[in-house]
């Protein structure tokens, strides 16, 4: 499941708390921040775009970008 929140900051404070205490139980919880999704979101978008055009790169030249 995907949950967007927008919640004050003291609401935000006592949700990740109960999701570190979830962590801790051995749950798996992953939290995406909007600067996060927003760079995947363009990371994807970009390479959907290259492909469309046939543009392809070689897996060192993504190693590469990524290390940038």
């Amino acid at each position: 499941m995907t949950l967007h929140l927008n919640a004050s900051e003291s609401v935000s404070q006592k949700i990740l708390s109960f999701l570190e205490s979830l962590t801790k139980q051995g749950e798996l919880v992953e939290i995406i921040d909007d600067s996060l999704y927003k760079y995947e979101k363009a990371g994807i978008s970009k390479g959907l775009s290259q492909i469309d055009k046939g543009e392809f790169s070689s897996s060192e030249d993504l190693l590469e970008e990524l290390n940038r």
